[in-house]
Order: C-alpha cells, then sequence, then structure tokens
C-alpha cells in the first residue's frame, strides 16, 4: 500500500508540475517516453522482445513519432517514417523467417504506430486553442474522461455491482460500475465547465450541450481501452504491462484508457462538433 501511495504521489506531482509548466516541449518529451515505454511494454508483454533488433527499433521510433503528428515542420515526413517503419519491419522478418513470424512483426508494427500517435492527440488537444485557459482545461478534461470514469467505474462497482459487465475478459467489471463511471464523469465535466465559464476570465466560453455528452461518451471509449488491455494481459497471462509506477502497473496500465479517449476527444472537437462557443 505504501509503494502505491509513493507512486500515485510522484505521478500526481509530475502531472502537476507539467500541467503548471504548460510547455509545448515538456509535453512532447513526457509523451514521447511515454511512448517509448508503452511500446516496450506492449513488446515485452506479447513476448516478442526475443528479437532484440526489433524490440530496439521499434522503441527508438516510438521515441520519435509523437514529434511527427504534433511539430508542423515535421508533418510532411510522417509517411516516410512510416514507410521506413513498415520496410524494416518486413525485412527483419525476412530475414529471421525462421523465428519471427508475421503475428509478431505486425504486433510490433501496430504497437509502435498506435501509441505514440494516441500519446500526440494529448498534445494536439491541448494546443487545439492557443490561449492558455481553453487549452489547458481541455487537456484536463481529456484526463477526466478517462481517469475519473475509471474511479468512479472502480467505486460504484465495489459498493453497488451485481451484475458482471464482461466476466471472462475482466471479472470485477459490472453493468452497474460501468453506469456510475459514465456519470462520475457527467458531474465532474459539468462542474469543470461551470468553474470555467463563470469564474475564471476568459472568452471562449465551453459549450455545455456538446462538453457534457462527449465526456460522457468518452468514458465509454475509455472501459474499450481498459477492456482491450485486459484482454491482452489475460491472452498472455500478464499481471500488468510494467512496473514504472510500483504497485500501478506501467504506462499502459495507467494509460490504457487515456489512449482511446485522446483521439476520440480530439477527433470530435476537431472534426463533429466544437467545444467552445
Amino acid at each position: 500500500m505504501l509503494k502505491r501511495l509513493i507512486s500515485a504521489l510522484v505521478g500526481c506531482v509530475v502531472g502537476i508540475t507539467a500541467l503548471v509548466l504548460d510547455n509545448f516541449y515538456v509535453y512532447l518529451g513526457l509523451l514521447s517516453v511515454f511512448s517509448a515505454i508503452g511500446v516496450w511494454e506492449l513488446i515485452h508483454a506479447v513476448r516478442c522482445d526475443k528479437h532484440t533488433f526489433i524490440t530496439v527499433f521499434c522503441v527508438i521510433m516510438a521515441l520519435g513519432e509523437v514529434s511527427l503528428f504534433v511539430i508542423d515542420f515535421l508533418k510532411p515526413y510522417r509517411f516516410l517514417a512510416f514507410l521506413t517503419l513498415v520496410m524494416v519491419l518486413v525485412c527483419a522478418m525476412l530475414f529471421g523467417y525462421k523465428k519471427t513470424t508475421f503475428v509478431e512483426i505486425a504486433c510490433c508494427g501496430a504497437a509502435t504506430f498506435a501509441i505514440p500517435m494516441a500519446m500526440s492527440c494529448i498534445i494536439s488537444t491541448r494546443y487545439m486553442y492557443a490561449d492558455y485557459l481553453p487549452g489547458v482545461y481541455l487537456l484536463v478534461y481529456l484526463l477526466f474522461c478517462a481517469w475519473l470514469g475509471d474511479s468512479g467505474a472502480y467505486f460504484v462497482g465495489t459498493f453497488f455491482g451485481r451484475h458482471k459487465l464482461c466476466p471472462e475478459i475482466s471479472p470485477k467489471k459490472t453493468v452497474e460500475g460501468l453506469i456510475g463511471g459514465i456519470l462520475t464523469v457527467g458531474i465532474a465535466v459539468t462542474v469543470q465547465a461551470f468553474v470555467y465559464n463563470n469564474l475564471l476570465p476568459t472568452d471562449l466560453k465551453m459549450n455545455y450541450a456538446v462538453i457534457i455528452p462527449v465526456g460522457m461518451a468518452a468514458s465509454v471509449v475509455g472501459v474499450l481501452g481498459d477492456l482491450s488491455a485486459s484482454v491482452i494481459k489475460r491472452q498472455y497471462d500478464v499481471k500488468d504491462f510494467g512496473n514504472v509506477m510500483p504497485g500501478h502497473g506501467g504506462i499502459l496500465d495507467r494509460f490504457d484508457s487515456v489512449l482511446f479517449v485522446a483521439p476520440f476527444i480530439y477527433v470530435v472537437f476537431t472534426y463533429l462538433s466544437p467545444a467552445v462557443i
């Protein structure tokens, strides 16, 4: 329990410090490192880390990929980077065909693309608006949708859970917990929007009609991320993806929901409906 509390405290300090500094390159550095660790954790979990060259190559690629999504002058090189990723992995399979399977190559390639892409959506959401207040608001909103949904589902499920949601994937998850998580997020983002609109000095106001339903939908998307991670761990008999945060697991254990919620929120607010009025 002490390890868990200390890890949580360290995580909170790192997160709050990043928010207070609110510096593009701080976010980029943190999320690039998280991406590299996350890719290594997934490759290790599915037992592909026996291929040393592939593992090192994918981790290095992941370390630089977030930049390709968020730094303007690097964006034109994304196609080249992903073509390089595919070609190198295919060549590794061909040269090591006796020990390297297509499934392993596909897993490594998918992880190396998807995890940094999802992490980059956190930065893209923060800088959707240049102003400090709406940008930080959306970043905190994104994290609320992912993590408060988890917390609400856990507490409601613990005390009121009766009907199993996916017993073969995650035995502790319940339908009541799912509903509790959705309602927790709905209440949290309503309060957040109220405080922002009424107490903070900004001309950009958050649209309740968009913020609240999108937040509640995002909490459901976060559950999909959580369940997806559970499927992988169950299929490969893994308890945690890593031990970066003792008592909490690895980066993927903490960010499984965020990796699904971040792209969802970014896409909704960019292409479907703006968050502000």
